[in-house]
């Protein structure tokens, strides 16, 4: 294998980030069981006590924090597949396992949104998880008909109603009665929770969430 120069120390690496670096970025190690928001013990958040999501089990690698928060803009925006790929490896590796899902759902893009990025960067993490776990991928199940503002520049209480009618679910097998929705950045689960609710209501029993980061 090719020596590298690692995208955040600049030292020699075997992959684009190197084993000490990636050591030391901000895995998340207790937080909510359903949003996967930080907290001192895993457990479940007041939010969720209040209004449980429609998804049952979130699991995110990091905390969107530096130099993650970094790296996630630079595989999403620069097409930097190798830091994008790698991120994806960690994720797969990560994951707890113990309750497979029955598939993968990638959270779609737009098709002019797509166009502009140039792939989708949950496929692209999905692709990784599924060379590891080899857990089925589908990402034609549904898609995004209505090209809505980016979430992150809404604030909490409009994401919701952002986020009306922008999905439609194509189909769902019949042997899908858990599947995981795949996510980079999870921040007030809206997006999550409207898929949830989609594929909840055409019969699948259980939606889970699986992210690179949560903010």
């Amino acid at each position: 294998m090719f020596s590298q120069i690692c995208f955040l120390c600049a030292g020699t690496s075997q992959q684009s980030i190197c084993e000490g670096c990636l050591a030391d970025l901000p895995y998340q190690h207790t937080a909510c069981i359903h949003c996967a928001r930080a907290l001192r013990v895993v457990g479940v958040c007041k939010e969720c006590q209040d209004v449980p999501p429609l998804f049952q089990y979130t699991q995110a690698i990091f905390s969107y924090e530096y130099p993650v928060n970094k790296l996630i803009q630079v595989a999403k925006f620069n097409r930097n597949l190798a830091v994008l790929n790698l991120l994806g490896d960690v994720m797969a590796h990560h994951l707890d396992l113990h309750q497979r899902p029955d598939v993968l759902i990638p959270v779609p893009l737009h098709p002019k949104r797509l166009h502009e990025r140039g792939y989708n960067q949950s496929v692209e993490l999905a692709k990784r998880i599924v060379r590891y776990t080899q857990i089925p991928l589908d990402y034609t199940a549904c898609e995004r008909c209505r090209n809505t503002p980016p979430q992150t520049s809404l604030p909490a209480k409009q994401r919701k109603i952002n986020l009306k009618g922008a999905f439609q679910v194509q189909r769902v097998e019949s042997g899908w009665q858990h599947i995981a929705i795949i996510d980079d950045v999870m921040t007030t689960g809206a997006t999550v929770n409207e898929l949830a609710e989609m594929f909840l209501q055409k019969g699948v029993a259980r939606v889970d969430a699986w992210c690179c980061a949560r903010r």
